[in-house]
């Protein structure tokens, strides 16, 4: 089965943590037309490679793994709540999957239709810090709460503890408060290095620094706000720091922005110290967490939803989970997400994300999905690519398929490493990247199908397949009695395993 290289012409063709202000009916003026927007929005996608993993979770705002640590191996699942002061800490453990509450009692009320209390939670050694966002508790409101597992032990089995087993009280409010802000809600933390948590606090849009040693807070950054493009809102948009991630050496930290929460302004920043701070990525859609796969390097973003409107809200069921390639493609692995809020990725590299509205925990697995768009051709409302046999490359089985075809005509399938969307003769190419691999040219039976069987060992090197790598596929296709002669299939998007 010969492969090659090709191109293919395109001529012719705050309860997040931050301030939030009353709803009220305003006309948005911007226009959106970003081709990462265009991409996501496109046509009905189905996530069909995302797993319910665990469900019955009180508005997930947050997780963290657990491997080998002093409680087990597992996720610590941090649930804001129902607004009732239900907020609490789950650890749910691998293998058993059995779950059970460290720590209860939290602050929780309702912000914006959004459930808002407990934001993070991460585990060093026995020593416990649990991340309270906005809520209504005058002590505890934007605060970081450390729990000592030593002097109050905790273990599976264990009663859960409370507020009052604390140890430490880390009072983030009212240290923002004597600087000079005037909005505090902290969302998440990060231990990094000489003994320092960073704290990102979204609702003043600075990065904190907390010295375990002495037990001192200081602002070690702010994040810089957006030129707002748009008559509605303020003329500067709050950047709205969410998650962080310290590698070792650097500190990165995603924002989501603030009112009137617009896509594309989202950005990852490297910060080394005030006068350090550079934009590793851009054009993320409302960003609320990232992580980096440990097996082959590349960002995920988990981004809340792909519009919001001030009359009705954050558009529901509009999230992604979206990856970037070496080349710093987008690349939407996970569509339709209820809000996810957090995302993040075990050893063996399978990533997760929580929910923030419908209570669930997703497994996002290797598969495929369908996504862009088709369009009508001379026999009907589109050509349907789709594929049989299996995404393990050890098996060698998949075989893609591409129906509703003009009978007789000869058309051929390709891939490539990212998604796009442009016009080519009376379709739409919805694959990219740096290069496009073509297939054999087929010629459609008189059912108006092709069926081709893939052998990944007969791939070009720069369009070798690898575990854990995901490719997107096309068929191309002549369609004489069409308007232009051709036209192609929808996009079919595959993450392979061993």
């Amino acid at each position: 089965m010969r492969l090659s290289e090709t191109n293919l012409s395109t001529a012719g063709c705050s309860s997040l943590g931050h301030r939030c202000p009353p709803l009220q009916k305003i006309m948005l003026t911007r226009k959106i037309t970003t081709l990462a927007l265009a991409v996501t929005l496109v046509g009905t996608l189905q996530a069909q490679v995302t797993i319910t993993n665990h469900s019955g979770f009180l508005s997930a705002a947050g997780m963290h793994a657990l491997q080998g640590s002093s409680i087990g191996s597992g996720f610590l699942v941090v649930e804001a709540g129902t607004g009732i002061n239900d907020g609490r800490v789950t650890f749910l453990e691998d293998v058993t999957f059995n779950r059970q509450t460290v720590v209860a009692g939290l602050p929780s009320n309702m912000v914006a239709g959004f459930a808002s209390g407990p934001r993070d939670a991460t585990l060093t050694g026995d020593q416990l810090y649990v991340a309270l966002g906005q809520n209504a508790d005058p002590i505890l409101d934007s605060t970081i709460l450390h729990f000592d597992l030593q002097a109050t032990p905790w273990s599976l089995g264990s009663p859960a503890l409370t507020a009052a087993d604390a140890a430490t009280l880390i009072p983030v409010k009212s240290f923002m408060q004597s600087q000079g802000y005037s909005y505090s809600g902290v969302h998440s933390m990060v231990l990094g290095r000489k003994n320092n948590l960073f704290i990102a606090d979204a609702g003043a849009s600075a990065i904190l620094r907390y010295n375990l040693g002495t037990g001192t807070l200081s602002v070690y950054a702010d994040i810089p706000g957006e030129a707002n493009p748009t008559s509605v809102g303020p003329p500067i948009i709050a950047a709205v720091p969410t998650r962080m991630r310290w590698d070792g050496k650097k500190l990165r930290v995603c924002t989501m922005t603030g009112f009137p929460y617009l896509p594309g302004l989202s950005k990852i920043y490297t910060i080394d110290g005030p006068s350090a701070i550079s934009v590793e990525v851009s054009g993320l859609n409302l960003a609320t967490s990232f992580d980096y796969d440990p097996i082959n390097g590349r960002l995920a973003v988990a981004e809340f939803a792909a519009s919001f409107d001030p009359s009705t809200g954050f558009a529901p069921n509009s999230g992604s989970i979206v990856e970037y390639t070496e080349d710093g493609l987008r690349v939407p692995i996970s569509v339709g997400a209820s809000f996810p809020a957090n995302i993040m990725h075990k050893p063996d590299g399978t990533p997760y994300f929580v929910s923030l509205s419908d209570g669930n925990m997703y497994r996002i697995d290797p598969g495929s999905m369908n996504f862009c768009t088709t369009s009508p051709n001379s026999v009907g409302g589109g050509a349907l690519i789709s594929n049989a046999g299996s995404v393990s490359l050890q098996a060698n089985d998949l075989a893609l398929k591409c129906e509703s075809l003009p009978v007789g005509e000869f058309g051929l399938f390709f891939y490539g490493s990212a998604p796009t969307y442009l016009p080519v003769g009376d379709g739409y190419r919805c694959v990219g990247g740096a290069k496009l691999f073509r297939f054999d040219v087929l010629k459609s039976n008189q059912a108006g199908i092709v069926f081709y069987p893939m052998d990944n060992t007969t791939l070009p090197g720069p369009g070798t397949i690898l575990p854990g790598s995901i490719w997107q596929f096309q068929y191309w296709y002549r369609d004489k009695n069409g308007i232009s002669g051709s036209n192609l299939s929808d996009g079919l998007q595959v993450m392979f395993t061993n």
